[in-house]
């Protein structure tokens, strides 16, 4: 018996290690704009905090962007929808980033949920700078 629990033992932690690096995909809140912020304003705030994190502006339209960040062998495409009243990211898909969808739960590696966060903290920042110069 104990020549059989070294081996269910490791391929456990191996599985244990393994799961780790994936995590649930949170889907982003929207983000709400300061009321006096303008649609140019909005793009300017998600644009630079785009070029603050490295992702690149793979296109442009009027009230949506197409984004990819990629890191080594990872990448990450989003779309980020925008108006005078609420910033909607919205993941499109990955590659080298475990992405797996199960029944309605979809998950990814834990890192992208991190990047996302960080991309909507800039963005509300852009936002509440950009509000802040309209009131001066």
């Amino acid at each position: 018996m104990k020549r059989y629990l070294i081996p269910v033992l490791f391929g456990l932690a191996v599985f244990a290690l393994g799961a780790c690096t994936r995590a649930i995909l949170l889907p982003a809140q929207p983000i709400r704009v300061p009321q006096d912020v303008t649609q140019a304003q909005v793009k300017q705030s998600i644009i630079s905090a785009l070029d603050g994190r490295g992702w690149s502006v793979d296109k442009v339209q009027d009230g949506k962007i197409l984004t990819t960040l990629r890191l080594r062998e990872h990448t990450a495409t989003v779309r980020i929808t925008y108006d005078t009243k609420t910033v909607h990211i919205t993941y499109v898909n990955s590659s080298n980033l475990e992405y797996s969808q199960h029944g309605n739960t979809r998950y990814i590696h834990r890192n992208y949920n991190g990047w996302i966060g960080f991309l909507e903290q800039d963005i509300k920042r852009n936002l509440r700078n950009a509000s802040i110069y309209n009131k001066q």
